[in-house]
């Protein structure tokens, strides 16, 4: 195979790989403590999500896959008190990629996100070659 075409496939490769929203050279961990004003948790509606008001302003905050939060039985409503852990993009972005969610008024947490980024409900569950899902309440 000619190079140009090795390099052109590697690129289109590393394009299509998510981005989780990951610690990386390039984003901060941040905690916030706000207010849900809107869940996004709908079937077939992508991502599920929240924005949260906190310190005058609204965050978009990215959850993770729809199943592993029906598994975990995390259902926010607008309105609860959230402590998020999260990863924030370069620059004054406000939107976050959560690594944790704690619902203050049920003191219910949910992990989505382990340090590196990577999401917890893409482990294999029970009985997929043992790795476990590490639900964590």
């Amino acid at each position: 195979m000619r190079p140009l075409v090795v390099l052109g496939l590697l690129a289109l490769s590393a394009a299509a790989q998510p981005d989780y929203g990951g610690p990386g050279p390039s984003r901060s961990e941040v905690v916030i403590r706000g207010r849900i004003s809107r869940i996004a948790l709908g079937m077939m509606q992508g991502m599920p999500s929240m924005e949260v008001a906190s310190d005058g302003r609204a965050w978009k905050v990215w959850l993770g896959s729809m199943r592993y939060l029906i598994e975990n039985g995390f259902n926010p409503k607008a309105g609860q008190h959230v402590v998020i852990r999260a990863f924030r993009p370069v620059g004054d972005s406000n939107e976050l990629w959560a690594i944790s969610v704690t619902i203050a008024d049920t003191r219910q947490t949910i992990r989505l996100r382990d340090q590196a980024g990577r999401p917890i409900w893409r482990r294999a569950g029970p009985g997929r070659r043992g790795r476990g899902l590490g639900k964590s309440f």
